[in-house]
């Protein structure tokens, strides 16, 4: 079975479709910058909102929409939407220690056990971050 990979344009459409906001705030990077900068548009999409929401850790359901969509972009994702996960938004979210264990009791097991044991030590020399703690 082939299976196509989430790329950067699609994601792009997915996180419009599925986010609060996310038309408009898809519409204005499209006029401003012409093409999709995955980097930029994760972070005016996700980063900035999911990190006041797990901050005040409250609004569990719209915390649990951001998180599915990010666990979706780095199990479907090709190779440059996994890099925006890590790079745009895991390594954004490490800057919070709250915000960064409010968002590992959101994201699924396997999800947690990939950024525990492979993205948490592949950058262990440039990323301060501690472990994520389940549920």
């Amino acid at each position: 079975m082939n299976v196509l990979q989430l790329d950067k344009n699609d994601c792009a459409k997915m996180l419009a479709e599925r986010l609060p906001d996310g038309k408009r705030l898809y519409s204005g990077h499209m006029e401003m910058y012409g093409e999709v900068l995955l980097h930029v548009l994760v972070g005016e999409m996700i980063n900035i909102p999911l990190t006041e929401l797990l901050k005040a850790d409250k609004e569990h359901e719209m915390i649990r929409l951001y998180c599915e969509v990010i666990g979706e972009m780095w199990r479907n994702g090709d190779e440059d939407v996994v890099n925006a996960v890590e790079v745009s938004v895991l390594e954004y979210l490490t800057d919070n220690s709250e915000a960064w264990q409010c968002f590992g009791r959101h994201i699924s097991h396997d999800f947690r056990c990939y950024i525990n044991n492979v993205f948490i030590p592949a950058n262990a020399n440039y990323l301060n971050a501690e472990k994520l703690k389940g549920k």
